[in-house]
């Protein structure tokens, strides 16, 4: 049975340096050859952690990976990442054995992913977006909302189906646009279950999705520059969509000045 999600209060050492260098250690002596560490998040309230992996290849574009340590299953169904359980937070021997016994190469393979032009794209539409205080919503069921991630959340059905917004990352109430955008929202969702977004909760049912910029900012400064990304978002998912993003942006840029 999947141990109950633990608080930071239960295992206050997550906290610490010296404990989130060990476990950085033993992540490192844990990766296949040829696979590198790039980047980790550690979540705030409990003993989950995540790891940006590359794994350089000679096609000119990396292969990614996500790697999730935790003490309960991911709440997002359908996402691509490899997860290894710890049911003793602290217990290093533990955690060395299941985090070989999952990061196999059959697991790297299956669950890699590259950026795709278009991947690329929509990662800097997503963080010039943000640099104007601007991210997307999505409004969940009110069984989901209610649950806090006891209650799975659906990246293929779920997600898809739920209301797309575009708002204010402070104040929903100030600025809140429904976006129509289905292509887009299921390319959303994939780059939520790759850990390239990561949720908060909101009022009214609402959930955040913002960029996990100490993975974007590093998987981008590998990638070509292009002359922004709006030519290849226009491509994909229309003018609108495009014009609707820039409009917000200007907007947000004559109120700061």
């Amino acid at each position: 049975m999947t141990k109950l999600r633990p608080t930071s209060g239960r295992f206050p050492f997550t906290t610490q340096v010296d404990y989130r260098q060990r476990l950085r250690h033993l992540v490192l002596e844990a990766l296949p050859v040829g696979v590198e560490l790039v980047a980790a998040n550690f979540a705030r309230s409990t003993a989950s952690s995540y790891w940006l992996l590359k794994k350089p290849n000679d096609k000119r574009r990396d292969d990614w990976l996500t790697l999730r340590i935790a003490t309960h299953r991911l709440w997002l169904e359908h996402a691509r990442q490899i997860e290894v359980l710890w049911q003793h937070p602290g217990d290093f021997n533990e955690l060395a054995a299941a985090i070989k016994g999952q990061l196999t190469t059959t697991a790297v393979v299956h669950n890699q992913f590259q950026l795709t032009n278009l991947d690329i794209a929509l990662l800097r539409l997503l963080t010039a977006l943000e640099r104007h205080k601007l991210i997307w919503f999505i409004k969940m069921t009110e069984t989901v909302a209610s649950a806090h991630k006891a209650v799975p959340l659906d990246l293929k059905a779920d997600f898809n189906h739920a209301q797309l917004y575009l708002g204010d990352r402070n104040n929903a109430n100030a600025l809140l646009i429904p976006v129509e955008v289905p292509a887009f929202q299921k390319q959303l969702a994939v780059l939520y279950g790759q850990n390239l977004l990561f949720s908060q909760f909101t009022k009214h049912e609402l959930m955040k999705l913002l960029p996990t910029n100490q993975w974007i900012q590093p998987m981008l400064a590998g990638a070509s520059e292009n002359n922004g990304w709006q030519s290849e978002v226009t491509g994909a998912y229309g003018e609108d969509f495009v014009q609707l993003c820039d409009q917000l942006i200007e907007q947000r840029t004559r109120q700061s000045s």
